[in-house]
């Protein structure tokens, strides 16, 4: 019966073939169980085939050679030597010319005539020269795997597994550069797990000298080695045995290969630097061709990205062009509005008309009162009436009068002597002071106390100011605009403010449109919040379905802009590539529900409002889940037998049926 005769570690076993397959690997299960760590746990395996056998690899990292060529599935034959993870394994019989019996040999047998004796290389040459074909065979597989790979994350692994596996190191790890830093891409052992805190594992110093110096350093036994005894940590990690080679591209170093062997000294050798110096080279280009990749994909990315958002606001603006073409005569006075407003976002009939009123005032010096609901705006026209008056290169000061209690607010408005008050302790100018020549805003003028009414009244009429503790006045030339969230008229009919200060306000007064009376631009406003952000963020603007901007413009914003704005930042945050409406705020959804029972004014068909929802719920999950009813249903935490009869209740149809 034929048989295998094993070779591996200096020792020789001996196993009888059958009829089955011999599996052959590091698995415990396998009939022939290699223990060389380059074997696989499933290296090959030796089948039948009726008049002989054959070996087949079985997708081993190493390969499977006979006779020294590297094969996939070959015919065996007597004396045919299969090589596997470091064993060596005869079919039948070891052939007498075999390199593992020529040690034992007479002198005259280890040659043989041609036309002439040619001497028989001796064993250890032998195994040199079989060493060096097979380490030349496995560089040559190593970098065709390397330079076919173009996912930097892998490369990086795969660089490290090989590096690991051609110099028989106990761990590696690959640094790159990032600028004048150094970063731990990869830290693995030769079983492939990864090393925690590789910070803390390797000699950082031994790296840094490679790197900087451009030379590669091969150390026996690091810990009597002379040239490393400034590196304090190769003590304290124990290093016995490293080898660290500089990855280099174009004459620039980019990063390093480190290995090492904690437990035994004199592991690398000479001939393990010559061949990773030959590796490293191949990685190094393979690196930056992955890098090149990367950059050339995300620039690829990014511009589909714009071409997306592109397309997205195309869709969006095709009605408010159409809408706009048909309102041109209307709106041609906007053409010829004397000021521009581009930080004011609207194009709605309110905001037109907001914006020729300041037109009409933004060269005078009469005060103007602003007045509109909380996050319409206010400090943002107050601005834009400044920034674009004839006082622009003067400073323009704000203050929010309901912020301060009246002493405090008083000394911030006209300043203070040093020693006026306990803590003092020095003059301070006062807003007013500071807005000489420019425009100071007060906001939520409405909560100003009674007596600071009074104070603030003497200022407007003299266009003086006497700082708190001092004697004399400073002339002011101040333009006033204040703004308010309350009705001042009405708070004068109730005695809440005074009537001879009201009308020193409000020689001109603007009112801010709520956005619930603006609702045409909210797409504007929305589009204007998610570039700012996105930008801001660094990150490429998302698409919005078109559902979630018909919630928001149907929602009423008791908010405002300013509502809107958070709303945006939080489906900006929350939301991914694409902006759907599991991502709107629970006040939105639920205001939104409330909303449309108002509106009609009658209590809905309870069955109807579920079935919608429903129903909306589920074709929504399908579309998530790309018409999978099992993961459709897991998204809806309701079984795939309950999915399928509220699909035939709604009439639901999916791709696959």
């Amino acid at each position: 019966m034929p048989r295998l005769i094993v070779l591996e570690n200096a020792k020789e076993r001996v196993l009888e073939l059958n009829d089955g397959s011999i599996a052959i690997g590091r698995h415990p299960d396998s009939q022939i169980v290699l223990q060389n760590p380059r074997a696989s746990r499933q290296h090959c395996r030796i089948e039948p085939t009726g008049g002989g056998y054959r070996v087949v690899d079985a997708g081993s990292q190493n390969g499977t050679y006979v006779n020294g060529r590297l094969v996939t599935s070959r015919e065996l034959r007597d004396g045919d030597c299969i090589e596997a993870g470091g064993a060596r394994i005869f079919l039948g019989r070891i052939p007498e010319d075999d390199p593992g019996t020529l040690a034992d040999a007479p002198e005259a047998s280890r040659t043989i005539r041609i036309d002439e004796p040619v001497p028989m290389p001796t064993r250890e040459e032998f195994e040199e020269l079989r060493r060096e074909r097979s380490r030349l065979i496995r560089l040559q597989r190593i970098n065709r795997a390397i330079t076919s790979e173009l996912d930097l994350k892998r490369l990086l692994d795969v660089i490290m597994d090989c590096a690991i596996e051609l110099t028989n190191a106990e761990r590696g790890f690959l640094l790159l550069k990032d600028g004048e830093a150094l970063r731990f891409e990869v830290a693995r052992n030769f079983t492939r797990e990864e090393v925690a805190n590789p910070e803390a594992a390797v000699s950082r110093s031994i790296a840094e000298k490679v790197i900087e110096s451009g030379e590669p350093l091969l150390s026996v036994n690091a810990l009597e080695d002379t040239r490393l005894e400034s590196a304090r940590s190769i003590e304290v990690l124990g290093l016995r045995s490293v080898l660290c080679v500089p990855l280099c591209v174009r004459e620039r170093v980019i990063g390093a290969i480190y290995l090492d062997n904690r437990l035994h000294q004199s592991v690398f050798d000479p001939e393990d630097l010559r061949t990773l110096e030959g590796f490293r080279d191949q990685a190094a280009i393979a690196i930056e061709n992955a890098r090149l990749y990367r950059e050339l994909k995300d620039q690829t990315e990014r511009v589909e990205g714009l071409n997306q958002e592109l397309t997205a606001t195309v869709i969006t603006q095709k009605g408010e062009i159409e809408e706009t073409r048909s309102k041109l005569r209307e709106k041609q006075h906007v053409l010829e509005q004397k000021y521009t407003y581009k930080n004011i976002i609207g194009s709605s009939r309110a905001m037109q008309t907001m914006f020729r009123l300041l037109d009409r005032v933004i060269d005078s010096d009469v005060p103007v009162l602003i007045q509109g609901e909380s996050g319409t705006g206010k400090e943002l026209v107050a601005r834009a009436i400044h920034f674009n008056s004839v006082r622009r290169e003067a400073r323009f000061v704000s203050e929010n009068c309901a912020a301060l209690p009246e002493t405090l607010l008083e000394a911030e408005l006209f300043g203070y002597m040093r020693g006026a008050f306990t803590g003092a302790t020095r003059d301070k100018k006062g807003l007013f002071e500071l807005a000489h020549k420019g425009t100071l805003f007060l906001d939520e003028v409405g909560d100003m106390s009674h007596d600071m009414q009074k104070k603030l009244l003497r200022v407007l009429q003299e266009k003086e100011v006497r700082p708190v503790g001092g004697k004399d006045a400073i002339l002011i030339d101040v333009r006033i605009v204040s703004a308010s969230n309350k009705d001042l008229k009405e708070l004068v009919a109730r005695g809440l403010f005074r009537e001879d200060l009201y009308f020193r306000l409000q020689v001109v007064t603007v009112d801010l449109p709520p956005l619930r009376d603006r609702a045409e631009d909210i797409p504007l406003l929305v589009h204007h919040f998610l570039r700012h952000y996105s930008t801001s963020l660094k990150r490429t603007m998302p698409k919005m379905h078109a559902d979630v901007m018909a919630r928001l413009v149907d929602y009423e914003w008791p908010g405002n802009v300013r509502e809107l704005e958070n709303e945006v930042l939080r489906m900006l945050t929350l939301g991914g590539d694409e902006i759907t409406l599991d991502v709107l705020s629970p006040s939105v959804r639920e205001r939104l529900l409330q909303r449309a029972i108002d509106v009609r004014e009658v209590v809905r068909d309870l069955n109807l409002l579920v079935d919608k929802v429903e129903r909306e719920e589920i074709e929504r999950a399908l579309r998530i889940a790309e018409g999978n009813k099992t993961k459709a249903a897991a998204l809806l935490k309701i079984s795939r037998f309950t999915l399928q009869r509220k699909l035939a209740k709604f009439g639901i149809v999916t791709e696959d049926e």
